[in-house]
């Protein structure tokens, strides 16, 4: 068996501006340049620690492991921040025996090597595939091998790919865009539609109303949409646009073009309303509410701040939901929250819940798991008490210093 690269069982991710560090955006970050295959189009390779002087110099560390077909695997990469160079890459197979298998193993050098049993032209392609990938130090291997004519040997590398180009990372800003789907599906707009009034947000059903672009976005703006759509919209082909209020669904009949934009009825309203009218927790639920219609499986699921917006029961709802959804399903759904009601052993497993506590240095995640907690016991309250950390400490005496030296003739 080869030997593991150094950076292997260091859980690596990055820290944003304020330097607290953020699972999500770095889940995003790392999904992104994987499915890129480099970091070439990232822009800014700003997810270093900032709280370390010569953090852009050390290099940014991403793992995951994943449960693909009923095997277990442990993919990770090594990334200079400098200049966006891949430092060490690794795909190893987890054996319930606890034993490893070495699919491939990259250096800093580019250097490849792999414990699979490769014979014949699989071993020729091989060979040829990790030569190759020496002159390319800014490209992922992984990538490269699955966008390769595709051989049964090889299949894992492709399989592993698919993984995390099906991740799906919803942040409070960000559209869920299978949503449009529903919209032409009579059985999901149904359930659409049951989901809004189940979750008390006054809508009774959807309905789609024929509009225009100029009415939508002016006539500057339609004339700019357009010249962008010019090559993909065809005849019999639908295009759905989503902004911060609206919903269009376009289609190009006979030389025409056809738009319609979604709208809400309220069974206590004379009209209906247009998204933008909503509360921002009915368009949160628009983008969460799709996870729990659409097909899944072997999926993991990232969301950020899932509370945003939301009512805490609403919240609560939303997750026994998705249990009910998922207990049929092989899918994970990994959400951030600071939502203190959320800790409630009736609704999530001891082991799922874990904390993140900021320190000077940067941010510790840690488990519920590690306080061997009762089960009968009320977390919340512990964890507001700050039995478990990761609460704010205020320093009052700031403040009372600066009441003192308030002068109110100065109001």
């Amino acid at each position: 068996m080869k030997k593991s690269p150094k950076n292997r069982n260091k859980l690596g991710f990055g820290a944003n501006a304020s330097g607290k560090s953020n699972l999500v955006k770095a889940v995003d970050f790392a999904r992104k340049i994987i499915v890129d295959g480099s970091a070439d189009d990232l822009g800014r390779l700003d997810q270093y620690c900032k709280f370390n002087k010569d953090g852009v110099d050390q290099p940014g560390v991403f793992q995951f492991e994943m449960a693909i077909d009923g095997k277990v695997y442990s993919y990770g990469f090594a990334l200079s921040y400098r200049n966006g160079e891949i430092l060490e890459e690794w795909l190893y197979l987890l054996r319930s025996s606890g034993a490893e298998l070495c699919l491939f193993a990259r250096d800093e050098t580019g250097h490849v090597v792999t414990d699979m049993n490769l014979r014949g032209v699989s071993e020729t392609r091989f060979e040829v595939y990790k030569d190759d990938i020496k002159a390319l130090r800014r490209e992922l291997f992984l990538a490269e091998l699955a966008r390769k004519p595709q051989h049964e040997d090889f299949s894992v590398f492709k399989r592993v790919y698919e993984w995390f180009n099906n991740i799906i990372v919803i942040f409070p800003q960000s559209k869920y865009m299978p949503l449009p789907l529903v919209m032409r599906d009579e059985e999901m707009k149904g359930q659409f539609q049951r989901y809004l009034t189940h979750f008390d947000t006054g809508v009774d059903s959807i309905e789609i109303c024929p509009t225009t672009l100029e009415m939508e976005m002016g006539s500057e703006g339609a004339r700019q949409f357009l010249e962008k759509l010019r090559t993909r919209l065809t005849d019999d082909a639908e295009y759905v646009a989503r902004g911060p209020g609206v919903l269009l669904i376009l289609r190009r009949e006979k030389n025409e073009l056809k738009v319609e934009k979604l709208r809400l009825k309220h069974a206590d309203a004379h009209e209906p309303f247009d998204l933008a009218e909503e509360s921002s927790g009915t368009k949160r639920l628009f983008d969460l509410i799709p996870l729990l219609l659409d097909n899944q499986e072997q999926r993991v699921i990232f969301i950020d701040e899932l509370d945003r917006s939301m009512h805490p029961r609403l919240t609560a709802e939303f997750v026994k939901l998705f249990y009910m959804y998922a207990k049929e399903q092989r899918l994970q759904m990994i959400v951030t929250t600071h939502e203190q009601r959320m800790l409630d052993l009736d609704l999530v497993r001891q082991d799922e819940i874990w904390f993140v506590e900021r320190l000077r240095d940067g941010s510790k995640l840690f488990s519920l798991d590690d306080f061997r907690v009762r089960y009968d016991k009320h977390i919340e309250k512990h964890y507001l008490l700050g039995r478990f950390g990761a609460v704010p400490l205020f320093a009052s005496h700031h403040v009372s210093e600066a009441s003192e030296n308030y002068d109110d003739s100065q109001a």
